[in-house]
């Protein structure tokens, strides 16, 4: 029988933390849940309310961290305290599943990254396509070769038009739309194409409630042009969520990301599909078109849990190593305009 992770979540604030909650409590064969810790009292009063925390334990940040027998943190704070936080954990040597993006000041992040390394501490941070596998399946596409010389992709990570809270809470982050959604099509990028010779990066405010919710960013490689763009006033938003790959030899094109999306984080057998298309055929596929189906996503979220689960018991290792994290973080940065790049 496997051994079950006794695993806490601190914070509640993250906009996947409730999610990435609701999804561990359907697997108890994975995870013992401890207890969760909200930021202050008035949010365990209005998160407490929700369902994926009925009956869980409240306690706070430092129960946690000197809680005996403790194997992992899930960090979901807010986004300006997930490096604090996950500082916290690495110290005492928790292994984490941290979500995205790494803050914004990346310097800060880099100590974490040494911590983590000095420390030998797990960690897994929650960009949510690297368990789409329709998306991994394209990586691994032009890890292959398959593509051909790849000269064009593009990427869409767009929304409609949220509630005035939500959107004041965002203008907070002068990174806006492209820091919080933009990041999930950095990690894409920086895992099928590696580090780029230049970036630049255009923000808009489309409203005048001081939130940058148009952001476009232009990655420019040797040979390869690849933009992020995301809207938050899109009007059919989700819906529109693409990957676009386009190579000498083959062309990928995946619209919506996500299929079957009802009720976060949960999904209906909807197929996700992508169409594939390729001059020469290979070892796997003819010349011409395919249309690939990779089946219902089960959830957004259990696929890399249960990767969590297999690496704090050894079964597997995280092939995200903290190299790419920190230029995923650098790369996040700079397309949202907090710094200039330098390669």
């Amino acid at each position: 029988m496997k051994k079950r992770i006794r695993i806490a979540q601190i914070g509640v604030r993250h906009e996947h933390a409730e999610g990435k909650m609701a999804t561990m409590r359907t697997m108890p064969d994975e995870f013992e849940i401890v207890g969760v810790c909200a930021e202050s009292p008035a949010d365990r009063e209005t998160f407490g309310r929700r369902a994926c925390y009925e009956g869980l334990r409240w306690m706070s940040q430092e129960e946690i961290l000197n809680y005996p027998g403790l194997d992992a943190v899930a960090v979901e704070t807010e986004m300006t305290e997930l490096v604090p936080t996950a500082m916290r954990c690495a110290e005492r040597g928790l292994p984490m599943h941290m979500d995205k993006p790494g803050g914004e000041n990346l310097e800060e992040f880099d100590k974490l990254l040494d911590l983590c390394r000095k420390n030998h501490v797990i960690l897994q941070m929650a960009y949510m396509f690297r368990g789409n596998p329709a998306i991994q399946f394209c990586i691994e596409a032009a890890r292959k070769g398959w593509f051909g010389q790849i000269f064009e992709v593009y990427t869409s990570m767009s929304r409609g038009r949220d509630s005035q809270p939500f959107r004041q809470w965002l203008s907070t982050y002068r990174g806006g739309g492209i820091f919080d959604f933009g990041s999930h099509l950095v990690d894409i990028l920086i895992s099928m194409l590696g580090a780029p010779d230049r970036i630049v990066s255009f923000q808009q405010q489309l409203d005048a409630d001081g939130l940058n919710d148009n952001g476009h960013a232009v990655l420019l490689y040797p040979k390869t042009i690849a933009t992020i763009q995301t809207a938050l006033q899109q009007a059919d938003g989700q819906r529109s969520r693409r990957l676009f790959v386009s190579g000498t030899n083959a062309t990928f094109e995946l619209c919506p990301l996500e299929q079957g999306y009802i009720a976060y984080p949960k999904f209906n057998d909807t197929p996700l599909s992508a169409r594939f298309f390729l001059k020469e055929g290979n070892e796997s596929f003819a010349a011409g078109e395919h249309m690939l189906t990779f089946g219902p996503m089960r959830d957004r979220y259990i696929d890399q849990l249960e990767d969590f689960a297999a690496y704090l018991r050894g079964e597997k290792q995280n092939p995200y190593t903290l190299e790419h994290e920190h230029l995923v973080q650098k790369t996040v940065l700079a397309v949202s305009g907090y710094t200039e790049w330098k390669k």
